[in-house]
């Protein structure tokens, strides 16, 4: 029995590499830009977000098919507004992961995600055709989840979260670390701070890797049910 659990588990892990495996060969392709570009859009969202939640309010949302977004808000604290998105973004795809191996709080976290797309959708996103895109990207998160066998599910929010969370981290080391010409959220933060915004590049890069090994983890002693 034992025996039996580990084997399970080695071969979660395989399929987890597997997945990170894949997703590298198929990083520019169609396959996985629908991924990033709801990355994006959760990275705006998690701006909006914080902004609401400091007692601001969001003036302006876009978003785009080369998957630049630009979030404008007005009042709350700039400091957390600036520093939500990345962080933001990587938690959405981790509770999407954390939903593959939770079936009943898989339910709940999906719909809430798909409720805030929608909110978001419908009230903040000014262009029609990424809104009609959010829209139905909410609504294929929430049949997903509610109709779909465990099994496929599963392995499809695993994949979402997965891939959702390495993308964070390639857009943090190309945005802030390769690239430091881009006016980043590193550099608005750097700007407040003080501090330049290549050190809070290594901060929230190693946030992430640290958070992808954890996943990781989690994922191996979740096992295979």
């Amino acid at each position: 029995m034992k025996q039996n659990k580990k084997q399970k588990q080695f071969l979660e892990i395989a399929i987890l590499g597997f997945i990170i495996v894949i997703s590298f060969f198929l990083w520019d392709t169609i396959i996985v830009f629908p991924i990033k570009l709801f990355v994006v859009l959760m990275h705006e969202i998690s701006h909006g977000i914080a902004a609401i939640l400091t007692g601001g309010k969001i003036i302006s949302m876009e978003i785009n098919l080369n998957l630049g977004g630009k979030l404008e808000s007005e009042g709350g604290t700039p400091f957390i507004i600036a520093s939500a998105g990345y962080i933001g973004s990587f938690i959405f795809g981790a509770a999407l992961f954390y939903s593959a191996y939770n079936k009943n709080h898989g339910v709940t976290i999906i719909s809430s995600i798909s409720i805030i797309i929608l909110l978001f959708a419908v009230n903040v996103i000014e262009d029609f055709r990424l809104s009609l895109i959010s829209i139905f990207s909410a609504s294929l998160l929430f049949i997903i989840s509610k109709f779909s066998p465990d099994k496929i599910s599963s392995h499809i929010f695993k994949m979402i979260g997965l891939i959702s969370c390495l993308y964070v981290l390639f857009d943090i080391k190309e945005d802030i670390l390769s690239d430091s010409s881009i006016n980043s959220d590193a550099s608005f933060i750097a700007e407040l701070s003080g501090i330049p915004e290549n050190v809070w590049g290594f901060i929230w890069l190693l946030i992430s890797i640290v958070g992808i090994i954890l996943l990781l983890r989690y994922g191996y002693k979740k096992g295979i049910k």
